[in-house]
């Protein structure tokens, strides 16, 4: 199941909430995230985990390229 705790946008607060970076909120670490556009799996480079600004810039690009494949 999605939800924002296991979500690689997301950064883990002290008191187990999750701040989006995307939207700038605060979330519960459970909340459903299955219709969140920017839900993306964690992802490693080089055997380290990327950081949530990481998995954004990629996700962000992902969309972009699949929007210009349907415009033409």
């Amino acid at each position: 199941m999605k939800n924002c705790g296991n979500c690689g946008i997301g950064n883990k607060r002290e008191d187990g909430t999750i701040e989006c970076v995307k939207y700038k909120k605060i979330k519960n670490a459970l909340d459903n995230s299955e219709n969140c556009l920017y839900y993306t799996v964690f992802k490693f480079e080089d055997g380290e985990l990327m950081n949530p600004l990481q998995h954004l810039l990629l996700k962000e690009q992902d969309l972009k390229s699949k929007h210009m494949k349907n415009t033409i």
